[in-house]
Formats: C-alpha cells, sequence, structure tokens
C-alpha cells in the first residue's frame, strides 16, 4: 500500500510579511539616496570642473617690486603653478592664463593700450574655459609699511563670488595663520571692481597673497613653503566652497 505524500503548509504572519516588504524598500531607498549623493558630488568635480589659475602680470610686465629686485610677476607664476597641482589632485582640470614668463596683449585682438590687452586676453580666456570658478593671483604693495595679510577680492554683485572670496579666506586663517605660522592674523574678504572681476561671466576672486611692502609679508614672498601654503588653503576654500 502507497503511502501518501505528505504537504507541509507554511502559515506566514501577515505583519512579519509587511515588516520584512517595508524594510526591503527602506534599504532600496537608502541605497539610491547615497549613490546619488555620490553622483552628485563626482559632477561637481570632475563633469566641466575646470579651474582657471590666472598669474598676475608677466613679460615687460613686472608688476609691483621691492627695491632688492623680488617682482611680483614670479610670485604670482610660483604660487599659480604650486595652485595649479594642488588643484589636479582634487581632480579638478586645470587652465592657466600663463605658465612661464610672458604678458599676453599679443593674444588679443582689441585696439588698445598693452595693458588693456592684457587683461582682455586673461579675460577671454577665463570666459572660453567656462571654469567652475577663477582665482586671479597678485601680490599687494602699500606706502604704509604696517600694511600686511592676505586679502582676497570678489566683484560686489556676485553673492557667489562673495561666498568663494569667504571660503578662502576661512581656509587662509586656518591652515595659514593658525596652523603654519602660528600669527594671530587674519585674511580679509572685500568688494572691488577690477576688471578681471567685473568682465568675466563666472565666479571668480582675485587673491592678493601679501604685501611685497611689508618686511615679514616680503619674507614669506620669497619662501616657497608659504606660497605651497597659501596655494593649498586656496584649494581647500574652493573645494569647501563647492560643497
Amino acid at each position: 500500500m502507497k503511502r501518501k505524500p505528505k504537504i507541509y503548509v507554511i502559515k506566514l504572519n501577515r505583519k512579519l510579511i509587511l515588516a520584512l516588504l517595508g524594510l526591503i524598500i527602506f534599504l532600496i531607498i537608502l541605497i539610491t539616496f547615497f549613490s546619488n549623493s555620490k553622483s552628485l558630488s563626482i559632477f561637481k568635480y570632475n563633469s566641466n570642473g575646470v579651474i582657471v589659475v590666472d598669474p598676475g602680470h608677466g613679460g615687460i610686465d613686472g608688476g609691483t617690486s621691492d627695491r632688492d629686485g623680488l617682482l611680483e610677476k614670479d610670485i604670482n607664476l610660483d604660487t599659480g603653478l604650486y595652485l595649479k597641482q594642488e588643484l589636479i589632485k582634487e581632480g579638478f582640470n586645470v587652465v592657466m592664463t600663463r605658465e612661464a614668463d610672458e604678458s599676453l596683449e599679443d593674444f588679443s585682438s582689441i585696439n588698445a593700450s598693452r595693458y588693456r590687452r592684457d587683461l582682455n586676453a586673461r579675460k577671454t580666456i577665463i570666459n572660453k574655459s567656462k571654469p567652475v570658478a577663477f582665482v586671479s593671483i597678485h601680490v599687494n604693495s602699500s606706502k604704509s609699511p604696517s600694511a600686511r595679510g592676505i586679502q582676497v577680492y570678489y566683484y560686489p554683485d556676485s553673492s557667489e563670488s562673495e561666498k568663494l572670496a569667504k571660503s578662502i579666506c576661512d581656509s587662509i586663517n586656518t591652515n595659514v595663520y593658525k596652523n603654519y605660522l602660528k600669527e594671530d592674523l587674519n585674511a580679509k574678504y572685500l568688494p572691488y571692481d577690477y576688471f578681471i572681476l567685473r568682465e568675466t561671466e563666472y565666479t571668480g576672486v582675485l587673491v592678493e597673497i601679501g604685501f611685497i611692502t611689508n618686511s615679514k609679508d616680503n619674507a614669506l614672498l620669497k619662501d616657497d613653503k608659504y606660497k605651497e601654503k597659501v596655494a593649498y588653503s586656496i584649494r581647500k576654500g574652493i573645494s569647501k566652497w563647492l560643497e
């Protein structure tokens, strides 16, 4: 006599099933959220993530100087090249307005003075690059030898430029003045109607990295480690602004 096969019926608790379905849906939503967050972060830095670095002056235009022949154009270029390396490490695509001791008036076709043509060429490079942001690097001077410190300028009508300037100043205050130099000094961010800030179509700042007319700043402007720290701080400030 053949035995009848046994049939087992498993009864599942309805509440348990609903709870499991709810957990699965929650996990799917959580995974999707973090995936999208990561994608947004990558988009900010790598999709059209161009930063233009503009070392001011160059060639026939030495910029400001001291009595010993220290020229602004050389300090600007050193710092700009350090900043380029910092930004590349962060994953940005970097466009330099110049990477050698040259002025840029020959790259402009407008009928104007050499100085105006140089500025026009820089403006054109920035606008054609369609950057996330640009940074123009300069050195300050003053009739007062006590004037000192880094100043970051933004165009008065640009709220994003102001935010970027503040972010860079905050980074400089932490990484240069507090942690590196151990000095009670603060970078300042200020509005100003500079041509390079007014005539460009993208968010940007002009950074004066010290006063060549101040003895302490003058010594720092000759120090590669200081220029590296300034470049690092600018890069950190840009990254923070983009978060």
